[in-house]
């Protein structure tokens, strides 16, 4: 299932043809993640097959037209799977995600390196692999908060996210994450918690 979930990274968008001509992984790694993201962008807002979707960063306010031609001020989602859930998560909230996340594609790393995930291997087996919880405000960049404030319990998106709603243009957790990486989520939300109704936040 993964295989076919993970192709956008590689056949959706076509990634410089000059990968191969990198002397390192990460030179002119700036460039290379904003025509990364400006490409994802030209395919999510043309939206070709339906199953695209941008949307706006919750902490930019509300005025969206200041910000139409600018692509790091969205995140853009490509829609897997739709879940049965009725509600989003709202920013007080907690969730259980299933995750994995990754840098752009590279020579080195065709589907883009692995900084973080949730399963116990690369690919996610639900009836093992427990989410992990986190609240929706609290330790997690913009663009995955963004993100599960629109998504239903059982959504399983792609989402795209730019340098500036991510971890911005200094390194992370000692280079593991360049300054100015675009970020690519395979992310399931498995369970809302409502703050103070849902109290027991046992997986199970």
């Amino acid at each position: 299932m993964l295989i076919a979930l993970v192709l956008p990274f590689w056949t959706i968008v076509g990634v410089s043809c000059s990968e191969k001509d990198e002397v390192g992984e990460f030179d002119n790694w700036g460039n290379r993640n904003q025509s990364f993201i400006d490409s994802i962008a030209r395919v999510a807002q043309t939206n070709a097959d339906g199953s695209w979707e941008v949307i706006k960063a919750f902490n930019l306010g509300d005025d969206a037209s200041l910000y139409q031609d600018i692509s790091n001020y969205f995140i853009y989602v490509k829609k897997l799977e739709k879940g049965a859930g009725t509600f989003s998560p709202m920013y007080v909230d907690s969730v259980r995600i299933h995750y994995i996340g990754r840098l752009i594609p590279t020579a080195q790393h065709p589907q883009g390196r692995t900084f973080g995930k949730s399963y116990s291997t690369n690919e996610l087996n639900e009836a093992t692999d427990v989410p992990s919880i986190f609240c929706v405000n609290q330790n997690l960049v913009v663009g995955i908060s963004t993100a599960l404030m629109h998504m239903h319990e059982g959504d399983r998106w792609q989402v795209y996210i730019p340098y500036y709603l991510g971890y911005g243009d200094k390194d992370y957790t000692k280079g593991a994450i360049p300054a100015y990486s675009a970020l690519v989520y395979d992310l399931k939300l498995a369970r809302i918690y409502r703050y103070k109704i849902d109290t027991d936040t046992a997986w199970h």
